[in-house]
């Protein structure tokens, strides 16, 4: 049996994430909490193997929760994910606290009990490598090395040597990183270029459809209400792959 803790200050929210978390599997203890002081009580009378942690608590701060939980000796390296809507807390998540990852509100359900039964093998080495079998590449934000896995990249747009990746879990600005570089560093047979300036997941491609000039194309993806483009010279290839890939046709506005 696993123990769980969640603090996040939105009953509803809170509930939502506990009930995904219990459907995963019978061997994980879920507690619920609202509170840091009751959070902290938790802490010290249970062993918590797994952390999710609301950053933004209407009148508390989660990450002070979080630095205060690494204080405890027994919980120096135990797992942290942190959960926001606000991606800008993430630098000082991952430089302080050390956190393993964060996902965004609302919830994804399949990407929580993906993590959640990682993290939670049966021995921290399983974990590691369940990771090295999942594709991932290792990318510098401002200063903090992020794992980005390949399988949640939707797509990546690029603008002269700045290289923004939209995945699953938000997007990741990197400064020089050239698109031909990252899709070397990414090299997966599913992301394709789809025009000078981008790459696309072609498993997330849901609609195209046609510029208003004519000489490219709109790409809707499933996860985001971003899209991207497609341009003539590519757009064949990114349909023969997609077709061959699901063996069906494509949404395609012309």
């Amino acid at each position: 049996m696993y123990n769980i803790l969640i603090l996040e200050d939105d009953c509803i929210q809170l509930r939502t994430l506990s009930e995904i978390i219990k459907q995963s599997g019978d061997m994980y203890r879920v507690y619920e909490t609202t509170n840091i002081t009751e959070a902290l009580e938790i802490v010290r009378q249970e062993m918590i193997d797994l952390f999710y942690v609301d950053i933004n608590l209407k009148n508390e701060s989660g990450l002070k929760f979080a630095l205060e939980v690494r204080e405890i000796e027994r919980y120096r390296l135990n797992w942290i994910i942190f959960v926001t809507i606000y991606k800008e807390y993430m630098l000082s998540a991952f430089k302080k606290i050390h956190c393993y990852d964060y996902i965004l509100k609302p919830y994804n359900e399949e990407n929580i009990q993906r993590i959640t039964k990682l993290l939670l093998s049966d021995s921290r080495e399983q974990v590691a490598v369940t990771e090295i079998r999942e594709k991932f590449i290792i990318a510098h934000v401002k200063n903090i090395q992020v794992k980005i896995f390949v399988n949640e990249i939707i797509f990546v747009e690029v603008f002269i040597r700045t290289s923004i990746i939209h995945t699953v879990n938000g997007s990741f600005t990197i400064d020089y990183l050239s698109l031909k570089k990252l899709n070397s560093m990414i090299d997966d047979k599913n992301i394709l270029q789809s025009h000078r300036s981008y790459l696309v997941n072609i498993k997330y491609i849901n609609k195209i459809q046609k510029t208003n000039d004519k000489t490219s194309y709109k790409l809707y993806l499933y996860n985001t209400d971003k899209t991207a483009l497609l341009g003539n010279s590519y757009k064949k290839c990114i349909m023969d792959r997609f077709n061959n890939a699901v063996g069906g046709g494509i949404n395609e506005q012309l």
